[in-house]
């Protein structure tokens, strides 16, 4: 089938990231653990590869388990129920721990025990595969201080902002070591095909791919694309490269003469080119996005107002919220109660 062939690059790149191990037995263990609130389709896409290969080999090449922290059922994001076969505590060794995660993935309060039993798991070197927002966790126990991951964009600038030691990668996989991580969504059967690839061959995991219905595997050095909205491929690049810096500079950011001396370009020039393409002066469009950033922490996470207006470069609450009423129409504690989310101030 052609589909299979131009796929096989793209699984054996995916597969180069994995960097996994058959295990000594032919079957390789692996647990789903489902924090409260994750992702059914991150968790599918995960699990269903698994399923796919053992069909294929006609043998039980992996074996997986579902626990969450304390063994009860799991509540996904969509309101479904997930049927736990044991607490973490009971899982007393695995070949790949995936943590499973979606929003609100910072409320998940771990318990002393529960932190360290992970921590145990990341010292006898089991691979630990970060799934959507699972990332965040891997984080929080500072298993990513100094490596390269991802994690789903709609948490990007909060990650950024709570772990400034780990290196967040625009991509929809990454791997540093034994620690794996995904964007989520579909990325996550990506992620797994490139696993089993790994362990079982291009062959097998092209099977699965074909199975799924998947003809067009990613590698996973594809970026998110996400803070870049969908028009600027019309930009020149030197305009591309400006609103990548702003982007990547929300918390302390850049004057115009700072701007257009790391373009090497002079301030007129960057301000005739930002009045031709958006009608509008660079720091205007430079404060335009510090506020968008700040609405998707405001409506898709719980950090409090006054942090979100720090890491977004502004010096107090009331600035912020004037700023961000006027071009959202809502304050951010108003925007917040209207999406639904957690109410802290």
């Amino acid at each position: 089938m052609p589909q299979l062939d131009d796929n096989r690059e793209a699984i054996l790149q995916t597969a180069e990231l994995s960097g996994a191990a058959p295990a000594a037995s032919g079957v390789t263990s692996i647990c789903f653990l489902l924090l409260d609130n994750f992702s059914l389709l991150s968790f599918s896409s995960a699990i269903e590869p698994l399923r796919i290969a053992n069909k294929i080999m006609k043998r039980k090449a992996f074996e997986y388990v579902c626990c969450t922290l304390d063994g009860n059922d799991a509540l996904a994001s969509s309101g479904g129920i997930m049927r736990a076969d044991c607490a973490l505590d009971d899982v007393k060794s695995s070949d790949l721990l995936a943590i499973c995660s979606s929003d609100d993935v910072e409320l998940n309060s771990l318990s002393p025990a529960h932190k360290n039993r992970i921590r145990r798991f990341a010292h006898q070197k089991t691979r630990i595969a970060g799934i959507c927002t699972g990332a965040y966790v891997l984080a929080d126990l500072g298993l990513l201080e100094g490596r390269q991951c991802t994690i789903h964009w709609e948490y990007a600038d909060l990650f950024k902002e709570r772990f400034p030691k780990a290196k967040l990668i625009d991509s929809l996989i990454q791997t540093d070591d034994h620690y794996l991580t995904c964007a989520g969504g579909t990325t996550a059967l990506d992620l797994m095909i490139g696993y089993i690839a790994d362990l079982h061959g291009g062959a097998v995991a092209s099977d699965v791919a074909s199975i799924a219905l998947h003809q067009d595997m990613r590698s996973g050095s594809e970026r998110q694309n996400t803070l870049m909205r969908d028009e600027l491929y019309l930009i020149p690049p030197r305009l591309r490269r400006c609103i990548e810096l702003m982007t990547e500079n929300v918390g302390e950011t850049l004057s115009q003469n700072e701007l257009a001396a790391r373009l090497n370009v002079s301030p007129r020039q960057l301000q005739r080119d930002f009045q031709h393409y958006f009608e509008c002066s660079p720091l205007a469009y430079y404060s335009k996005i510090r506020l968008d950033i700040a609405q998707r922490l405001v409506c898709r996470t719980a950090m409090p107002i006054i942090e979100i207006a720090v890491a977004c470069g502004f010096a107090n609450a009331s600035h912020f919220a004037k700023r961000y009423k006027s071009l959202h129409g809502k304050s951010p504690i108003e925007d917040r109660q209207a999406k639904g989310r957690p109410r802290q101030q």
